[in-house]
């Protein structure tokens, strides 16, 4: 599947905060959160649709100086492993080198080994840990860092 992407406004607040709900269930950024992102200039976030017109994920990075965050790729669990995340990704790594980024940095769950590959095959290499990052359940966070060439 090839997904469609746009790219989200302050308009898609109540999208974003429901699939934050439905993705990340365990522990979903508030809509407070989430608006702050949609509107904040330093700020890009894409919606992903498939050929239908369904929502299947969204994604958001962070540019400040030369350095970019990727701030959340959720991907609804009914599209997961089809291509989905690596194209919102992508996006977001092209976006922030457009936005003069020379680096991307990210947190991920040591356990979310198929995130972890995805990262990896994009450059992406662990630079250290963040111990009790996550909450529910508690886990440290791999840093990981990728150049914007």
């Amino acid at each position: 599947m090839t997904p469609q992407l746009r790219v989200a406004g302050p308009g898609d607040l109540d999208l974003v905060t429901a699939l934050e709900a439905e993705v990340f269930s365990e522990d979903p950024w508030t809509p407070f959160m989430i608006a702050e992102e949609l509107s904040s200039p330093a700020s890009r976030y894409w919606i992903a649709t498939d050929g239908s017109g369904d929502v299947i994920g969204y994604g958001g990075a962070k540019v400040v100086g030369d350095q970019a965050d990727v701030m959340t790729i959720g991907v609804r669990a009914h599209a997961r492993g089809a291509g989905v995340g690596a194209a919102i990704l992508d996006a977001l790594m092209a976006w922030s080198h457009e936005a003069g980024a020379r680096e991307i940095f990210l947190d991920v769950r040591p356990s979310n080994e198929g995130a972890i590959a995805l990262y990896k095959s994009r450059g992406f290499v662990e630079i250290g840990r963040r111990p009790r990052y996550f909450r529910n359940p508690v886990e440290e966070a791999v840093e990981m860092r990728a150049p914007l060439i």
